[in-house]
C-alpha cells in the first residue's frame, strides 16, 4: 500500500509522536523526584526496556488477534486513525490525552523499581494509542521488510526514549515548557495528517470490498 521508505517514515513518526518522549519527560522528573542520578537512569532504561517489550509483543500477536476476532485491517485502520486523530488534537492543544492515561494513573506512584512498569512503560509510554499503532503498521506492511522497518522503527523510538528521559532535566532546561508544548504542537499536526490519511486508506479499502462482493 506504501512504498517501502514512505512506510519507514510514517512508522517512526507514528511511534515516536505516540510514544511521545519529549513529552512524558516532565512527568518522568515528577514521580522519579528524589531518586538520584544514577537510580533515575535506571528507571529511565527500564522503562524504556519494558515499552520496548510491550509493543514487541503486540507487532507479533496483533494479526492474529485480528484473525482472531474476525476483524479487518481497513476497520482496524479506520479505528486506529481516529484515535490516533484524538491523540493528535490533544497534543495540538500541548496537553495529554486521556486515551493515553488518566491523571490518576499518570500521579500514581509506586515505591522502588515499579515505577518503571506503572506508570511509566504503562500507560504512559506505551498505551492503548501506542500498541493500536503497532498493530496497525504490521497490519498494512506488504512484505518482510516492511515489517522489520516496523521493528526497527519500535526500537529506535525505545533508544531515543531512554536517551531523553536519561536526560529529561537538561532538555527541560535547554528547550523549556514552552519550546516542549511548541513542539508537542508540530507532532499533533503531523499526527492529524497521517490520521486522516489512515482513515482515507481504511475507507477506501472498505468500499473496495463492498463493490468487488467480498
Amino acid at each position: 500500500m506504501y512504498p517501502t521508505l514512505e512506510f519507514a517514515a510514517i512508522s517512526f513518526s507514528l511511534i515516536f509522536f505516540i510514544v511521545d518522549p519529549l513529552g512524558n519527560a516532565p512527568i518522568f522528573l515528577s514521580i522519579t523526584g528524589g531518586k538520584s542520578p544514577a537510580e533515575r537512569n535506571r528507571t529511565a532504561l527500564r522503562a524504556s526496556l519494558v515499552t520496548f517489550l510491550i509493543l514487541l509483543i503486540f507487532a507479533f500477536v496483533g494479526e492474529w488477534i485480528l484473525r482472531l476476532l474476525r476483524v479487518t485491517i481497513s476497520s482496524f485502520q479506520i479505528a486506529g486513525g481516529i484515535l490516533i486523530f484524538i491523540i493528535a488534537l490533544s497534543m495540538l492543544q500541548a496537553r495529554r490525552s486521556r486515551a493515553k492515561s488518566t491523571p490518576r494513573e499518570e500521579h500514581e506512584k509506586h515505591e522502588g523499581e515499579d515505577v518503571a512498569v506503572f506508570p511509566l512503560a504503562i500507560p504512559m509510554l506505551s498505551g492503548p494509542a501506542a500498541i493500536t499503532t503497532v498493530m496497525v503498521l504490521i497490519n498494512l506492511s506488504t512484505s518482510l521488510t516492511q515489517r522489520a522497518l516496523v521493528i526497527l522503527a519500535i526500537f529506535l523510538t525505545c533508544l531515543l526514549t531512554y536517551l531523553i528521559l536519561r536526560a529529561s532535566g537538561r532538555v527541560l532546561n535547554l528547550l523549556g515548557q514552552t519550546g516542549i508544548n511548541v513542539l508537542t504542537r508540530l507532532m499533533g499536526l503531523l499526527l492529524a495528517v497521517i490520521s486522516v490519511q489512515f482513515v482515507i486508506d481504511g475507507v477506501k479499502e472498505v468500499f473496495l470490498q463492498i463493490a468487488s462482493g467480498k
